[in-house]
């Protein structure tokens, strides 16, 4: 804790108010040495513990602690050393802050330009030569007139096998309808579908998207690398044949039972012999397995056009990627120039202010210590009076506010 050296006469002050001697030196020179403690207790039953007194206290203290560091020059030019210290770390930093944001000035942000410029002179190269990219110009037309079919050809196969399972599943046949023609493309298979029942009907139409679905599988088998994908395809072929082989031989044998009935020839019983020497057999079988054969050749020519296409257009979506990049970037450095900016006016402004207390002088940080201690003594003695909790409670306050206001006011470190 630190001393104060107080002269025997100071113990002989009168219960007035004592004002702070002119001419008096300060207390380094006197006889006898006490703590700020001990000089709080003496004052306090000097002054009746009264508020104003612990004011000129205060205030004579803060005096007297002043005079003494400030004739000190060896002291403070110790508590100035960190002072100065932290300037040239401000000025550094503002160096290095200055040197990088000429950096980003100079070079960086001239070459985001660049890289802006070439990126749009690319795009624009590539709109006007898409056959750098793709070499086949004819992909456009392609894929339109491949939709068109794609669309006929789907349509065709929802008639078609919405129909033909119709006949296989629900149909009755009779004389009057035992053509073949009539027996595939049956003009009221969903409208009589609908009037036995809405399950029939919806039977009806999901079953042409079985076929459809199997092209999509042979489609997407046909993207894998590993040899087995062979077999998966030729497996799916095989089950959508073995499929319209079983529709071929149901419509055939209906309408091959309903001539046999009526003939007055001995007919054979039907077998799949007599269904393979049909040609009406083949006939379903080829209009509908051959044109779903067709239709997936088409589905992947559609998409390799469409592919063709899609080149260009994920090449110019990815220069406007690359150039949204290089603005993001632009961006951010030039928020990265605003932050350092900010923390060069910063700390020029800190500069200006250690400046400042560098040209003053400095009040250690064991002057708060030493008021406090002081209020400890004067505390001490008012306790021992009989002042009241709030008589403490107020002279505490008015020890606490005076020290906030010194410490706001005058320069200080903290005792390294």
């Amino acid at each position: 804790m630190g001393l104060l050296k107080i002269t025997k006469d100071l113990f002989a002050v009168n219960d007035t108010l004592p004002e702070p001697p002119e001419n008096q030196d300060t207390a380094v020179t006197r006889r006898k040495e006490i703590t700020y403690q001990e000089y709080g207790y003496h004052q306090a039953s000097l002054l009746a513990g009264t508020i104003a007194g612990l004011r000129v206290c205060l205030q004579k203290i803060y005096f007297d602690f002043k005079e003494q560091v400030k004739n000190d020059q060896e002291k403070q030019e110790e508590l100035k050393r960190p002072l100065r210290v932290k300037v040239e770390e401000y000025r550094g930093d503002i160096e290095r802050w200055t040197n990088r944001i000429r950096k980003i000035r100079e070079e960086d942000l001239p070459e985001m330009r660049r890289r802006t410029d070439i990126l749009k002179e690319e795009k624009r190269h590539l709109r006007q030569h898409p056959q750098e990219i793709v070499a086949d110009l004819t992909g456009k037309p392609s894929f339109y007139v491949g939709c068109f079919i794609l669309a006929s050809l789907t349509l065709y196969l929802f008639v078609f096998y919405s129909s033909a399972s119709y006949s296989t599943f629900f149909k009755e046949f009779t004389l009057t309808n035992v053509g073949v023609v009539k027996s595939i493309f049956d003009a009221k298979a969903l409208s009589q579908s609908l009037k036995d029942g809405v399950t029939e009907l919806m039977l009806i139409i999901t079953i042409p998207s079985v076929f459809l679905g199997l092209g999509y599988l042979i489609h997407k088998l046909q993207e894998e690398q590993n040899m087995s994908k062979y077999f998966k395809i030729g497996l799916l072929i095989s089950v959508t044949f073995i499929f319209d082989a079983i529709l071929a031989y149901e419509i055939t044998e209906k309408i091959y039972e309903i001539v046999r009935k009526g003939s007055i020839d001995d007919m054979p019983e039907y077998s799949i012999l007599l269904a393979m020497r049909a040609i009406n057999f083949w006939l379903i079988i080829f209009a509908g397995f051959v044109v779903y054969l067709i239709w997936g050749f088409v589905f992947d020519f559609v998409l390799a056009a469409h592919a063709k296409m899609d080149k260009v257009r994920v090449a110019l979506k990815e220069k406007d990627r690359q150039i949204e990049d290089v603005n993001k970037q632009t961006v951010e450095m030039n928020t990265e120039i605003d932050k350092m900016n900010h923390h060069i006016d910063d700390a020029k402004t800190q500069i200006k202010k250690l400046q400042e207390s560098l040209a003053g002088f400095i009040i250690p940080g064991e002057f708060e210590t030493s008021l406090y201690s002081f209020m400890a003594g004067w505390l001490s003695w008012m306790s021992g009076a009989g002042k009241s909790a709030d008589e403490l409670h107020t002279a505490e306050t008015v020890v606490v506010e005076y020290v906030n206001t010194i410490s706001a006011n005058t320069p200080k470190i903290q005792d390294q």
